[in-house]
């Protein structure tokens, strides 16, 4: 019988730096870009707050972004993960789940503690994404039906994340295979509970806890590598079976062919999709579309009366449509709300969920004009879809604006930098005007360019040290957007 648990234990320890395809460590470059943007950008979400003054004690091992505290090296991967899941702006590994902010600061604190080269980190990187994203793509919990129907299983959640982590410290660590398999039972063992099912069941107010705290999930998995280097022992066949970790985590069956399908020359890392805005990927095609129509269009966002919007149906099971917000967590999920920001709001970061956004009465009169319905075109789309790969992704949309005596209607399938839509996936450009956006709230403008450069340089560097320096904020940086 194969054993997977082996079999990626061993890819994750053999697979080396130097052997990394280029388009795999640019995708790894951008993947880094952007979710350290999410990481400075969510330092002043509440829940960001609480979490730094619960998890910062103890000896100085690493450095908690923005702040410049010096902790404990879990606490840091803690704090610093929880921070780029905060705004839910990073990336999204196939519509699956969040999988970057688990693996980005885990790697990250680790390197500098270790005192790792920025190509061992990039790698570190690569590799743990790619092992988890295997994992969390094995996993049947978000499925459409034949006929284009959402199901989703009333267990599910984003555990799998921690294996990311674990891979990651695990090879900065220089886990033999045997540890690493080790590590991976560690983590099934520690990783928090599945708890998306309850999540997407929940209306406002939602908790900060979200889908998953990605604090504990990145800090489960560093923390497994850890006890497995120090001699701890784990479920060495802990991905296997009919009672593996897909069924641990409520999944309806297990695709074992995607564990190791292409393993070592199709990198996952590249296939992953960016957010431009602090927003649910469920609204990505909407929000892209009403920025579309304002520029292609010509339409002032003083002379939209309201706007309409159609997404699949999954989007208002999950209470998406409900345009009554309480927290900042409500106005990550609620369409009317995204809608009313992007029109009403300013651009795109930080500031979108503060305190002040919550209370904006232009933004809070404006989701009440902005109307969230099923577009009936999205089941014949995503059976399409199902009957022709067996697992549809896209987001199926149509979106109203009414301005004056204009009426103008654009569909999209997909947000504008999902990996489904080849022509703009993964730009740059972009990424680096957002990475601007989201740190700008926090560091101090020379500091942004020189974090960028250092991402840019990331494989020739001798040590990740000077990138951490440079997310740190100084007396020059702004006022946080929270504060």
């Amino acid at each position: 019988m194969t054993s997977y648990t082996r079999l990626l234990s061993e890819f994750s320890c053999a697979a080396t730096a130097d052997a990394l395809p280029a388009q795999a460590l640019d995708a790894t470059r951008r993947l880094i870009l952007d979710t350290l943007a999410c990481g400075v950008g969510g330092t002043g979400v509440p829940s960001s707050g609480i979490v730094t003054r619960v998890r910062t004690a103890g000896p100085a091992q690493a450095t908690v972004l923005v702040d410049g505290t010096k902790a404990g090296l879990l606490p840091v991967v803690h704090v610093n993960a929880h921070r780029a899941n905060a705004l839910d702006a990073e990336e999204t590994i196939r519509h699956s789940g969040h999988l970057a902010a688990a693996t980005v600061p885990a790697a990250l604190a680790m390197a500098e503690h270790a005192g790792s080269t920025g190509a061992e980190f990039a790698a570190a990187v690569c590799v743990g994404f790619d092992v988890a994203a295997r994992i969390a793509l094995s996993l049947r919990t978000l499925d459409t039906t034949p006929d284009g129907r959402t199901v989703i299983s009333p267990v599910a959640g984003s555990s799998w994340a921690a294996f990311a982590a674990t891979v990651a410290a695990g090879r900065l660590l220089g886990l033999s295979p045997t540890a690493m398999a080790n590590a991976f039972g560690i983590t099934a063992a520690s990783a928090p509970m599945p708890i998306a099912g309850r999540w997407g069941a929940q209306a406002a107010p939602r908790p900060m806890t979200k889908y998953g705290l990605y604090g504990a999930i990145a800090e489960a998995g560093v923390a497994a590598a850890l006890l497995a280097d120090a001699g701890m022992d784990g479920d060495t066949e802990v991905l296997d079976g009919e009672r593996g970790f897909w069924r641990m985590n409520g999944s309806r069956s297990c695709d074992w062919e995607t564990l190791t399908d292409a393993l070592g020359s199709r990198w996952l890392v590249t296939e992953t999709s960016y957010k431009l805005f602090p927003a649910c990927q469920y609204a990505m095609p909407a929000l892209d579309l009403i920025y579309r129509i304002m520029a292609d269009d010509a339409v002032a966002a003083a002379d939209i009366d309201a706007v309409d919007v159609l997404v699949p149906a999954a989007a208002i099971t999950k209470h998406m449509a409900d345009s009554s917000v309480r927290t900042v967590v409500d106005g990550q999920f609620s369409i009317p709300h995204l809608v009313a920001l992007a029109v009403r709001g300013g651009p795109p970061g930080p500031r979108w969920h503060t305190a002040a956004a919550l209370t904006n009465a232009s933004v809070r009169d404006f989701a009440t004009r902005v109307r969230v319905g099923v577009y009936d075109k999205a089941a014949p789309i995503l059976a399409d879809l199902m009957a022709r790969q067996g697992h549809a992704h896209l987001i199926p949309t149509e979106v109203t604006v009414h301005a004056s005596a204009r009426r103008i209607t654009r569909t999209s399938n997909t947000g504008e930098h999902d990996w489904y839509d080849h022509a703009a996936a993964q730009d740059d450009g972009a990424l680096r005007a957002k990475f601007r956006r989201f740190c700008e709230p926090y560091l101090a403008p020379a500091a942004i360019e020189t974090a960028l450069d250092l991402v840019s340089g990331i494989t020739e560097a001798a040590s990740v040290r000077p990138l951490v320096a440079a997310l740190v904020a100084t007396d020059a940086a702004p006022t946080r957007a929270n504060a």
